[in-house]
């Protein structure tokens, strides 16, 4: 199997004005929903190490932190994890919008790290997350609630089944998720069903402590490819880029990092890697050509 990188047709080059990433604060959300099924709780199965796996994510950058090298850090879990605070004011569905709420909204954060269940909708071109209060709703779903970088957030590592569908992106469905001049730049999830259990703590603790300077979303697709790790079917992750040209986004996927958070410009366009051949369980294989 191949690494592949494929990209959206670019409608323009025009660069937004975008802080460098040297000039930004630092602070981390993450958030793990581990308990369903109860009162108040939405619909799906129990896994506790939705939330380890946050733990571990949140313990990196909690080390930066002790070392005077980040800003913040925030762990919001199970009942605290609302679609509100995933849900952008321009969005219809902004009933009660709160993805920019300090310390608690998406928005609100230039990195960001979820372990949820997820799901998708190819003829609508959506994805979800699956909240884990049913207070506002139970999904947070890409295009009716999301609108990504016009707060704070720079990058999204999304731990949940078919959150990055290779053919809703194909079709341009990933694209609602930003505007032109959004700050937002990778969306790191994956294609298809993944598998769940103690190793993803041990991958999600190399990831994040080796993706500081660069690598960011390479080092997504090297350790959270399994070959068949879910009910014989392959983990197969995704990278997802917006900027405003193919270098930027590779760039950004190859020499970007935590606290080096490289400026893809205007979001007009997108790139998408992964694992070519990758066969997952609720997803097509992706291309290997």
């Amino acid at each position: 199997m191949k690494l592949r990188m494929q990209s959206h047709p670019w409608t323009g080059a025009a660069l937004a004005l975008l802080l460098p990433a040297a000039a930004l604060a630092n602070e981390t959300h993450v958030y793990g929903i581990a308990n369903f099924g109860g009162a108040g709780q939405c619909s799906a199965e129990s896994h506790p190490v939705h939330t380890k796996t946050a733990a571990e994510f949140a313990s990196y950058f909690n080390s930066l932190k002790s070392s005077g090298h980040w800003s913040d850090v925030q762990t919001i879990n199970n009942a605290g994890v609302r679609a509100d605070i995933w849900t952008d004011a321009s969005k219809a569905a902004a009933v009660d919008a709160k993805d920019t709420q300090a310390n608690v909204g998406v928005d609100d954060a230039n990195v960001l790290f979820v372990h949820t269940h997820g799901g998708h909708n190819e003829g609508a071109l959506r994805s979800w997350l699956v909240m884990g209060n049913n207070v506002d709703a139970c999904s947070a779903v890409t295009d009716t609630h999301m609108r990504l970088g016009n707060g704070k957030l720079n990058i999204a590592v999304v731990k949940a089944c078919q959150s990055g569908d290779y053919q809703v992106w194909k079709q341009g469905g990933y694209q609602t998720l930003v505007t032109p001049s959004s700050g937002f730049s990778m969306w790191n999830a994956f294609h298809g069903d993944s598998a769940c259990g103690n190793f993803v703590k041990r991958y999600v603790r190399r990831y994040v402590a080796n993706s500081r300077v660069d690598g960011v979303g390479e080092n997504w697709i090297d350790e959270a490819y399994r070959w068949r790790a879910f009910k014989n079917n392959d983990d197969c992750p995704v990278s997802i880029v917006f900027g405003a040209t193919e270098a930027q986004s590779v760039a950004m996927y190859e020499a970007g990092g935590w606290n080096d958070r490289k400026n893809t410009g205007s979001k007009v366009g997108s790139n998408i890697a992964y694992v070519g051949g990758c066969d997952p369980d609720n997803g097509q294989k992706l291309p290997d050509e």
